[in-house]
């Protein structure tokens, strides 16, 4: 499985390779956003591709996305190829579940952040969701899907910063230990070094910080991330 990650910075080189019809690119089974990224970017990006986009709402953009009421968070975005919402839910794709948490710490009045008791409540119902259809697969002999984690914010301790802003939530680590993900896909921390690939093995999931834009390859379990530009 081949996936595109993108997050938080539009990326010039990636645009150019979309419009040359790169052969970096061939063969990108989908398209995943990590938030940050204004709507028409992603709709270029997975126009471009012809690929099916599966993403997160970060801290910024977010009215493009969805509408906000006294009843929280609408969504409002249409995608021509398939965008999928994640947050705080899953989706199927081939082999593997794919699972996401959107927003980031609260840090301010803004839209779509979330205090870590708030995160807690949307973590621990989507990963009762995702046991019980891990459950009904084992009850029908179907093969165990790998669990893929696409989200904003990172993990408390990994990647993370000591402001507010960018601090990571401590359930997703929680999250981790109990779910064992093969991959976490994170965004919102703009690596200082952007040449420097950012990615740590947490037990047995590789978390990468997709920012701006990374090509991850899965083979038999096997993980390779690269940058677009390398």
């Amino acid at each position: 499985m081949k996936i595109l990650a993108v997050s938080d910075t539009e990326d010039t080189y990636l645009e150019h390779l979309i419009q040359a019809h790169s052969n970096k690119l061939c063969k990108t089974d989908c398209i995943v956003s990590c938030g940050d990224l204004p709507k028409k970017y992603l709709e270029y990006v997975a126009d471009g591709l012809n690929k099916s986009l599966y993403f997160v709402v970060g801290n910024h953009f977010t009215s493009q996305f969805y509408e906000f009421d006294a009843k929280g968070a609408v969504q409002t975005a249409d995608f021509e190829h398939g965008g999928i919402d994640l947050h705080g839910r899953f989706e199927i794709f081939g082999d593997y579940i794919l699972v996401g948490f959107g927003g980031s710490m609260r840090y301010n009045p803004g839209k779509f952040q979330f205090k870590e008791s708030e995160m807690e409540k949307i973590v621990k119902k989507t990963m009762s969701a995702v046991k019980r259809r891990r459950f009904f697969d084992s009850m029908a002999l179907h093969k165990t899907k790998d669990i893929i984690v696409v989200s904003h914010a990172p993990v408390a301790g990994v990647h993370d910063k000591s402001d507010m802003c960018h601090s990571g939530f401590k359930c997703f680590g929680n999250f981790i230990s109990e779910m064992r993900p093969l991959l976490w896909i994170h965004g919102h921390i703009h690596n200082e070094n952007g040449k420097k690939i950012q990615q740590t093995l947490l037990g047995s999931t590789l978390i990468v910080n997709a920012v701006p834009s990374k090509i991850i390859e899965i083979d038999n379990n096997e993980l390779s991330v690269r940058q677009i530009f390398g």
